[in-house]
């Protein structure tokens, strides 16, 4: 579908209830954890990598209201879902209510707060300014420089210290990050 498109399909998203009611799940086991939202997430990453095509995780359907209780309880569902799609390499998603909006901004900041120190350290160490106990191939050096320059997109890192980490400048980092498959370093 992507090369159909001929260049004009930019981003695939999904749509967690839409495809969970069509594969025939039940409303109270819909999620963006159940395993066949997993699987057609896999499906999409495959389909859309090394296209530059982005990707965008679905939302929770638990709103963050009524009770303190009940609006502790769906941040705490909310914060879990948006770390995993993180984790899973999805860098986009939406929310159905602005009440989700903090608690997506904080998950993202924390997993880009995480990330840095070790994906800095690892980069440095590829561009050869370290020794280090990783070997990493170029495909790994441009993930570890993505995750740098998506911290710095969303405002998670400062520039100076993603620099001084990584031994590199931002304009560096983020073509290493942005270079297309087959593209030389």
């Amino acid at each position: 579908m992507i090369q159909a498109g001929q260049g004009r399909v930019t981003a695939l998203h999904y749509g967690t209830y839409d495809y969970s009611a069509a594969c025939g799940i039940t409303a109270a086991h819909q999620s963006l954890a159940h395993p066949a939202a997993d699987y057609a997430k896999s499906v999409m990453q495959v389909a859309a990598a090394g296209t530059g095509v982005w990707l965008s995780d679905g939302g929770s359907n638990i709103l963050p209201t009524g009770t303190p209780e009940d609006v502790r309880s769906a941040w705490s569902l909310h914060a879990g879902l948006v770390r995993r799609s993180l984790e899973r390499g999805f860098y986009q998603g939406w929310d159905l209510h602005p009440n989700q909006l903090p608690i997506r901004y904080l998950a993202t900041y924390a997993f880009y707060r995480e990330a840095f120190a070790p994906a800095a350290a690892r980069l440095k160490a590829y561009l050869g300014q370290t020794g280090g106990n990783v070997m990493d191939e170029p495909a790994t050096a441009q993930a570890l420089a993505s995750v740098l320059a998506s911290g710095l997109r969303c405002g998670a890192l400062e520039e100076s210290e993603v620099v001084t980490a990584a031994g590199a400048d931002a304009g560096t980092i983020v073509a290493l990050a942005t270079r297309r498959v087959g593209q030389e370093q």
